[in-house]
């Protein structure tokens, strides 16, 4: 019998000791919140070039932005009148002839989609017309507008 009260102290001590051994273990979250953004890469200007009061055709011309969101960020791309906006058209101003204006219109006024990341940026075409009938009779010299285009998220 006492090497019962020996042993039964024994295993108590042992069971104890297993619990208190135990190293304790906790779980820890590792968060992140990707942000939605968006940068302009580059921006080609819409170039008529040269046009010629005997063409009876319109002329076409195309400009494009690069730029690149958060991948699966919607995005929207819009353009502002320019500076010379009058009577409901966008118009390039002579540059010598500051009084002199010719009219175009773009085919697109805004975009929207979803972003791809910085390794993969987006392009788009920014196409624009001048009618014939409003170069016709334009003064001789380089005309200019300047549009502002926005990426927004």
């Amino acid at each position: 019998m006492s090497h019962i009260r020996f042993v039964l102290p024994s295993l108590f001590l042992l069971a104890a000791t297993s619990v208190l051994a135990q190293n304790p273990t906790t779980t820890i979250d590792v968060k992140a919140d990707v942000k939605g953004a968006c940068q302009i890469v580059t921006a080609a200007e819409i170039n008529f070039n040269n046009l010629d009061p005997t063409d009876t055709t319109d002329k076409p011309a195309n400009g494009s932005l690069t730029f690149w969101c958060t991948k699966d960020q919607n995005y929207t791309i819009s353009f502002n009148n320019g500076l010379n906006f009058s009577g409901g058209k966008r118009r390039m101003k002579g540059v010598t002839a500051t009084t002199e204006f010719i009219p175009y219109d773009l085919t697109v006024t805004s975009l929207s989609g979803k972003g791809t990341g910085p390794s993969t940026p987006i392009t788009v075409q920014i196409p624009a017309t001048v009618k014939a009938a409003d170069y016709r009779n334009a003064a001789v010299g380089a005309y200019k507008d300047t549009l502002t285009a926005t990426v927004s998220n």
